[in-house]
């Protein structure tokens, strides 16, 4: 199994998250699937550690990764449960948030 090509550069922002890859591809998802990003601040996106071929956001302990970028995958329905939980708890969400936060998978 070949390793995923390493990070060069994130571009995260209101509408994606893309990756500029070591060999030369920019690959992005829109930022909608992973909700702990999309609810975050510019300054907590802005924050973040690239590891090889994964970014890690500390403040937000959120891990993403090369591989699953490329395959589309979303947040987990757990993480993205915290997200909005988090969203409620600092006033960036109303309460009734959690009554259509993602419980299950989507």
């Amino acid at each position: 199994m070949q390793t995923p090509p390493a990070i060069t550069d994130v571009v995260v922002n209101d509408e994606l998250l893309g990756f500029h890859l070591e060999d030369g591809r920019f690959i992005s998802v829109p930022v909608a699937f992973y909700p702990t990003l999309a609810l975050a601040t510019p300054e907590e996106r802005g924050r973040f550690e690239i590891n090889g071929s994964s970014v890690y956001w500390p403040e937000l302990d959120a891990d993403i990764g090369v591989e699953g970028l490329l395959a589309g995958a979303r947040e987990h329905h757990h993480y993205a449960r915290q997200a909005v939980e988090r969203a409620v708890r600092l006033g960036r969400l109303p309460k009734t948030a959690l009554e259509k936060a993602p419980l299950q998978p989507a």
